[in-house]
């Protein structure tokens, strides 16, 4: 491909542009500037006309997720799913990634194994998921997360993540937390195998994953938060790794490139006040950060630095927030 785009007329390049897959124009995108504002002036409008400007809350009791936006002057998607069957079941948005959403229903009345959806909100077309196969460890549970990279490919995977609950039945009859061994398994263990949906394939396969590095501690030591729910594990994805926030303050790093993960203890653990609670993983274009905002609303964000052969965490913000009060919060809210 040249360092620039072709001398044709702007209506040719824009039908040649037209006719490439999505993947393949994001790739031309990231060529140089002279391709990527040829690929958005000519595409304006059509292939690329909308994106998703704000953000979802799931609140504890609903059923649905609320979606938050500011006036746009552009065109902008609503966050409406109503276009999903079976809403008057509830559907939450449980993770997304590059602009695809997880979806899963969520009620009351829902199924005991609720069905899940794959949502792109800018075409409004979905996918169903097969249901999830049954954890490897009785008494487990899983926690769903994408990964999807519309440079390298137009397919997507959804991976299952076995989650320790916040209490594991005894062995036998027995209410004797004491009495399961498997309380003093490691965890993770050196060998992860993971359920993985693919787009490609459409199924549920198994992939294995071995742990490089120690582990976080074992099983009986992430038992202790019963609060720490499902909603505690957040995801983000970046350059073919999936980094998973689990129990007792770490990171888990999983590399879908090799098939190898680590722990890494999450940053500022003895700085900050009810930091169990309070911290969060997010992405930019440089990597991976997690937020801190404790009960004396002080927030930290850090970067997670990967360079040079070494994982560190380094504080980039420390800052005071200016919150609402709390007994005036509902009718504060209101007037903004």
């Amino acid at each position: 491909m040249e360092s620039e785009p072709a001398a044709l007329p702007d209506d040719a390049l824009a039908e040649v542009l037209r006719r490439l897959a999505p993947h393949v124009l994001a790739v031309a995108r990231r060529v140089c500037t002279a391709w990527r504002d040829a690929v958005d002036d000519r595409l304006c409008g059509s292939l690329l006309p909308r994106s998703v400007r704000g953000i979802f809350i799931n609140f504890p009791g609903d059923y649905f997720s609320e979606f938050f936006s500011r006036t746009s002057t552009g065109p902008a998607i609503d966050g409406g799913i109503d276009f999903l069957p079976c809403l008057c079941m509830g559907v939450k948005v449980k993770d997304h990634c590059e602009g695809l959403w997880l979806c899963r229903e969520s009620s009351d009345r829902a199924l005991p194994r609720p069905r899940e959806y794959v949502v792109n909100p800018a075409t409004r077309r979905w996918a169903s998921l097969p249901k999830r196969p049954r954890p490897h460890m009785p008494g487990f549970n899983h926690t769903a997360h994408l990964a999807f990279e519309p440079a390298v490919s137009p397919h997507y995977q959804v991976f299952l993540i076995p989650r320790v609950p916040w209490r594991l039945p005894a062995d036998g009859e027995s209410d004797d937390d004491d009495d399961n061994p498997s309380l003093e398994s490691e965890w993770p263990p050196a060998s992860y195998p993971i359920h993985v949906f693919s787009s490609v394939t459409q199924r549920w396969d198994e992939t294995t994953f071995l742990r490089e590095g120690e582990a976080a501690g074992i099983v009986a030591n992430m038992v202790s938060y019963p609060w720490y729910d499902e909603c505690r594990y957040y995801g983000v994805y970046w350059q073919r790794t999936l980094y998973i926030q689990t129990k007792n303050c770490y990171l888990t790093r999983m590399s879908l490139s090799d098939h190898t993960y680590r722990v890494i203890k999450l940053p500022g653990a003895n700085e900050l006040i009810g930091y169990p609670n309070n911290h969060h993983l997010g992405r930019s274009s440089r990597g991976v950060y997690c937020a801190i905002l404790d009960v004396l609303n002080r927030l930290q964000v850090w970067y997670l630095s990967e360079s040079c052969g070494r994982i560190e965490w380094v504080l980039k913000h420390h800052t005071r927030l200016k919150t609402f009060e709390y007994v005036d919060y509902a009718q504060q809210l209101g007037r903004q």
